[in-house]
C-alpha cells in the first residue's frame, strides 16, 4: 500500500488530466438526450436517493448597535460585525471579546461573540482533524448563547465524531485525507485505489467549476468512512441516507462490502458538493446543488431516464421549497421526488440554455446574486416561467 501511495503522490496534475482525456474518449458523454421513451409506462414510485447533503453549519445574523459619539465598544461591535461578514473571524472574536468583557450584560455583544466563535469553530473543523480547539470554541459559544439549540446539536455531533475517530487510520494524497478504522484490513488494502479515484475526479471537476478547493495552502479535503450505525450517529441523518458533505465527505461502508464503482460514484457525488460550495458559497439552492451532483455523474443518462419516469403525472415541488437542504424534507418519498426533479430540471436547463448558465448560477451565489437574477441576465427569461415550461414538457 505504501508503494501505491508513493506512486499516487508522484502523479502530476498534468498526467492526471491526460489520463482523463483518454478516458473520456472511451465513455459516453455526460449530456444525454432528454427525449422520453417511445412507449409510455406507468410512473414507478420514485426511488429513495442514497446521497444527501448534510445540513449546513449553524449560522445566525450578527447584530449591529447604534454607536453614539464616544461609545467605544458599540463602535467595536460594529467593526466586529463587518469583520465577521468579511470572513475575518479571528479579528471579529478579538473585538467582541473586548466588548463582552467591558459589558457582560449587553446581550448583543454576547450573542455576536457566540456567533463569531461558532463560525471560527466550523471553519477550523474543516481545516484541522482532529481539532480539540474547535470543540473548545463551540463549547464557549454555547455557554454564551445557551438558547442556541443548533450549537448544542452540532457540539454533540462533534463530540461523537471525536470519540469515533480517535483511533482512525489516516492516509493522504495530494488533495485528500482518507480516514477509517485501522483494523478494517479491506479498507487498508483499498485506500490507494480510493484516493487515486478521488484525485481523478478532482481534476475533472476543477476543470468544470474552475475552482480548486484544496490548493494554494488550503487543507486537504477530509473523507471519513464509517460503519453504518456510526455514520447515522455522527451525521444525525436517517438510515436511508447514503453519504453526506458538511465540510467533510462522510460515507458509511458495511463490513465485508467492497467499495466498488457504486461507492466511487457516491464519493464523487459528495465531492461535487465540495466544488459547488467552493464555487458558490453556502447559499446555492438545494435543488441546484443536488441537481448538479447528479447531473455531473457518469451515470447521468440512465439516472435521468428514471427521474423523468418518476416525475410523469406527479405534481412538482415549488423551487422556493427546495432552497435549503433536500434532506430536511419530511418524508423519504418527498426527498426522492425532490432529487428526481432537481436532476431533471438541471438537465433541462443545460439542454435549453447551455452548461455555462448552470455554472454562472452557482458562481454568482458567492456574489450574493440570486439564481433567478443570474438566470434572467444570461437567458432573458424568467426562471419561474422556464420551470413551468419544464413541467409541461414532462
Amino acid at each position: 500500500m505504501k508503494r501505491a501511495l508513493a506512486l499516487l503522490s508522484g502523479l502530476s496534475l498534468a498526467a492526471l488530466a491526460t489520463w482523463l482525456a483518454l478516458r473520456s474518449d472511451a465513455r459516453p458523454q455526460v449530456s444525454p438526450t432528454l427525449e422520453p421513451p417511445a412507449t409510455p409506462q406507468a410512473p414507478p414510485p420514485p426511488p429513495v436517493r442514497r446521497e444527501v447533503q448534510a445540513p449546513l453549519s449553524p449560522r445566525e445574523a450578527p447584530a449591529r448597535v447604534r454607536a453614539p459619539a464616544g461609545d467605544e465598544f458599540a463602535a467595536k461591535n460594529n467593526q466586529a460585525v463587518e469583520a465577521l461578514e468579511a470572513g475575518e473571524l479571528e479579528r471579529a472574536v478579538v473585538l467582541l471579546e473586548e466588548c463582552h468583557a467591558a459589558d457582560r450584560e449587553q446581550a448583543v455583544f454576547r450573542r455576536n461573540l457566540a456567533e463569531a466563535l461558532a463560525r471560527l469553530a466550523v471553519r477550523e473543523h474543516e481545516r484541522v482533524r482532529p481539532c480539540p480547539d474547535c470543540l473548545a470554541h463551540l463549547e464557549r459559544a454555547l455557554e454564551l448563547a445557551p438558547e442556541r439549540d443548533d450549537l448544542g446539536t452540532l457540539l454533540e455531533r462533534w463530540r461523537r465524531e471525536a470519540q469515533t475517530e480517535e483511533s482512525f487510520h489516516r492516509v493522504q494524497s495530494v488533495h485528500f485525507e482518507l480516514a477509517h478504522e485501522v483494523w478494517r484490513e479491506a479498507l487498508l488494502d483499498r485506500s490507494a485505489d480510493l484516493l487515486q479515484a478521488l484525485e481523478l475526479h478532482y481534476v475533472e471537476l476543477a476543470a468544470i467549476f474552475d475552482v480548486r478547493p484544496a490548493e494554494q495552502g488550503r487543507p486537504r479535503i477530509p473523507v471519513s468512512l464509517y460503519r453504518p450505525a456510526e455514520f447515522s450517529r455522527i451525521t444525525g441523518l436517517a438510515e436511508w441516507a447514503g453519504a453526506s458533505f458538511d465540510g467533510v465527505i462522510r460515507a458509511p461502508l458495511a463490513e465485508g462490502v467492497d467499495p466498488g464503482p457504486a461507492f466511487d460514484e457516491l464519493l464523487r457525488h459528495e465531492l461535487i458538493h465540495a466544488f459547488v460550495r467552493e464555487a458558490g458559497g453556502r447559499e446555492v439552492p438545494g435543488w441546484l446543488n443536488e441537481g448538479l451532483a447528479q447531473w455531473f455523474q457518469p451515470s447521468a443518462a440512465s439516472e435521468l431516464t428514471r427521474a423523468r419516469e418518476s416525475l410523469r403525472g406527479r405534481e412538482l415541488i415549488a423551487l422556493e421549497r427546495l432552497r435549503g437542504s433536500l434532506s430536511k424534507l419530511a418524508e423519504p418519498q418527498t426527498v426522492a421526488l425532490a432529487y428526481a426533479q432537481s436532476l431533471a430540471f438541471c438537465a433541462w436547463i443545460e439542454r435549453e440554455h447551455g452548461r455555462p448558465v448552470l455554472l454562472a448560477m452557482v458562481a454568482q451565489c458567492r456574489a450574493d446574486a440570486s439564481v433567478e437574477s443570474t438566470f434572467a441576465s444570461w437567458t432573458r427569461a424568467e426562471l419561474s416561467a422556464e420551470f413551468e415550461r419544464f413541467g409541461a414538457g414532462l
